[in-house]
């Protein structure tokens, strides 16, 4: 899947999927300080927070890597469905 950035002002930019255009990161600036948070939005009321990082580009980053990290991991949504676990 191809994300890109999006800068929608001098304090927040969007990490959205290229193909359909949800957002699936932001980083913000936390109100005028040098201090920038990411998050990335899990439903329509509920967000995972990465943290807060002393430069825009470190939390650009990590929701890259947290993007990167959930491409490669399998994810199963039952345990029986994994090796030994089954009847």
């Amino acid at each position: 899947m191809r994300r890109e950035w999006r800068n929608v002002d001098k304090g927040i930019q969007y990490y959205f999927q290229s193909g359909n255009g949800l957002i699936v990161g932001q980083v913000y600036n936390l109100t005028y300080t040098s201090i920038w948070g990411a998050r990335i939005p899990l439903s329509a009321t509920e967000e995972h927070v990465l943290g807060q990082y002393i430069e825009l580009e470190f939390a650009k980053k990590a929701i890259e890597e947290y993007w990167d990290e959930k491409d490669r991991t399998l994810e199963v949504s039952h345990e029986y469905l994994l090796p030994g676990h089954g009847p």
